[in-house]
């Protein structure tokens, strides 16, 4: 049975950032070359950066995807490289040209003519130029997948290639995971290698799903397959990465790292090709390349919330990477959320990048700020105090005023909030820092912050993590710490007194809501799993306390429309895949 050496490229793309991504792929091909890989696959849509959105509609896009296609041809002396990409199907490598020389969007939303079949695609590149192409057959439009919005389905059979001896089956992403779908087509054609192109975002428990369905399909097929995942922010969604290699009995015999750029370079037996199946792209190894030593490397996958950890880091690193900021600001409350958020953006741009502001008032705890300035100084990060009571005097005199009474309850504490939001805010402006916001899942679930206040700012790190897990983080990143032999960055204190905003005498958060490990669950249920409140009830849940709380989540939809992006680390955050309507007559307990 003959053995070829591939390299999976598990990539970094930038969407839109086409010269950048030309330069990557053409860094790891050339890596590739130099351990002696017969082939090497990129991830989905590798070209353009994944997900391109809307960029696919406007004119030029398309084009420079081709020109940079191009500038990938040709190379000498290296191996055949499988790009992710965008084509117009049926002609060739010929990308989507403007209509008439109009806006194709102007002229789609005119409602006059239909978008070009562009297709989700997966191109061969090799010393000859631009060989075949294989196009994404199954279309997700689920969760936070929109492909019908833009392409065509893939026609036709699918695409085989013969690379030294073994008839490499060309697949992307969705289209493995289909039982009788195309992986089994392509089977029946000839192919006995399948190498499949992903752009997988991260949730929990999802690479234990993809290699579930990777077992499945092989034993289907009866084929070994190559999965190779982007890695990477990009926005509110994160790529793992943790590309994979199966046997043909399912066997995991390569796996790359989670959240960081790897060639993975592994050797796979498989049937000899059959008669038939043409040759294409075969490339002239040089035999007097030394072995890596990295071939086949298994890599052990993280525990649960190291995975959740490392994804926030790289979430937050990229989106002020990719979007140009060089630093970021923050509250320091001396609470647990903004701790975690601090120590996450230490990880991610270093601590020379992060200055945390305490914005104490009147109810304000001392030892809150002894805690805030504890972390700073153990995360190594510049702290300043903008004490905020002379601006809540003012702002308060100045609306009783208006008002003609005082201010209370609500409308003083989220003042408050909207003055720390308004310093961040201006701070940002004067150095071009992004404000880092520090609300969690479970606030942002029900409502639990204040608009234009605490929910001011550029990135919103922990959108998606529940207030529970937010504690499980931060010890996490407390042991990770000892183990290394450094000093714990978030202080014991921060992590055992009791959660308050500190907007009124004595606060707490369970004077609002109730006990975080009893909120968390039914939010789950309700949110992630879209459980309805009748199904909660029935499942024991006490009937009072699920109204109460799928009520909080309905009514806050108008607020979490006007959050900044975040992290999704969640198999349904909120943002690109839960899309409530804001105007919204249905309630749970009616029919």
């Amino acid at each position: 049975m003959p053995a070829i050496r591939i390299a999976l490229a598990q990539m970094n793309s930038v969407v839109g950032g086409l010269r950048q991504n030309v330069e990557t792929l053409h860094r790891l091909r050339t890596q590739a070359a130099s351990v002696g890989a017969a082939l090497v696959v990129s991830p989905e849509l590798a070209l353009t950066g994944y997900p391109p959105e809307d960029l696919l509609l406007k004119e030029g896009f398309c084009e420079s995807a081709r020109r940079s296609l191009e500038e990938l041809a040709f190379a000498q002396n290296l191996p055949p490289l499988l790009v992710g990409t965008v084509v117009n199907e049926g002609e060739g490598v010929v990308l989507a040209p403007a209509l008439d020389g109009r806006d194709v969007t102007r002229v789609v939303n005119e409602g006059r003519v239909s978008l070009p079949r562009i297709a989700n695609a997966l191109a061969t590149i090799s010393w000859s130029g631009i060989g075949p192409i294989a196009t994404k057959r199954l279309l997700p439009n689920y969760d936070v997948f929109d492909e019908q919005r833009y392409f065509h389905p893939g026609v036709g059979p699918g695409t085989i290639i013969n690379v030294e001896g073994v008839a490499v089956g060309m697949l992307i992403c969705e289209d493995v995971w289909t039982f009788a779908g195309p992986a089994a087509e392509l089977a029946a054609q000839g192919a006995t290698l399948l190498v499949v192109a992903n752009a997988s975002p991260f949730a929990r428990g999802r690479r234990e799903d993809r290699e579930t369905m990777l077992r499945e399909r092989a034993f289907e097929t009866g084929c070994p397959i190559a999965y190779v995942n982007l890695v990477g922010g990009q926005d509110e969604l994160v790529f793992d990465g943790q590309s994979v290699v199966v046997d043909a009995d399912g066997r995991v015999v390569a796996r790359a790292a989670a959240f960081q750029e790897e060639l993975l370079v592994v050797e796979v037996e498989a049937r000899e090709s059959r008669a038939g199946v043409p040759v294409e792209s075969v490339y002239a190894r040089d035999e007097r390349i030394v072995v890596s030593p990295h071939v086949n490397r298994v890599a052990e996958p993280a525990a649960d919330v190291a995975e959740i950890y490392d994804a926030l880091v790289m979430g937050t690193r990229d989106y002020l990477r990719k979007n140009g900021f060089r630093s970021a600001i923050l509250g320091l409350s001396g609470g647990v959320d903004s701790s975690l958020v601090a120590a996450i953006a230490v990880d991610a741009v270093g601590s020379r990048a992060v200055h945390g502001f305490a914005m104490p008032s009147r109810y304000s705890s001392e030892h809150s700020l002894r805690d805030a300035y504890e972390l700073a100084r153990r995360l190594d990060i510049e702290i300043d105090t903008i004490a905020i009571e002379a601006a809540h005097t003012t702002v308060m005199t100045m609306l009783e005023g208006v008002l003609g009474e005082p201010l209370k309850g609500l409308t003083e504490e989220n003042l408050q909030s909207r003055i720390r939001g308004v310093l961040l805010m201006a701070v940002s402006n004067q150095t071009g820092a992004i404000v880092l916001t520090t609300g969690n899942k479970s606030e942002m679930a029900t409502g639990y912050s204040t608009l234009y206040g605490d929910s001011a700012g550029g990135f919103a790190v922990i959108k998606d993590v529940p207030k529970t897990l937010v504690y499980e983080l931060c010890r996490y990143r407390n042991a990770l710490a000892a183990a290394q032999g450094d000093p714990e960055p978030i202080p014991v204190d921060v992590l055992v007194k009791a959660p308050s905003a500190e907007l009124r005498p004595d606060q707490r958060d369970d004077q609002s809501l109730p006990p975080y490990d009893e909120l968390d669950p039914l939010l789950e249920l309700y949110v992630e799993e879209d459980a309805t409140a009748q199904e909660m009830i029935e499942a024991g849940h006490d009937a009072q306390l699920v109204l109460r709380i799928t009520r909080l989540v309905d009514a806050s939809e108008y607020k979490r429309r006007q959050m900044p992006p975040g992290v999704r680390i969640s198999k349904k955050a909120f943002g690109r895949d839960r899309r409530m309507p804001i105007t919204n007559a249905f309630r749970p307990e009616k029919p």
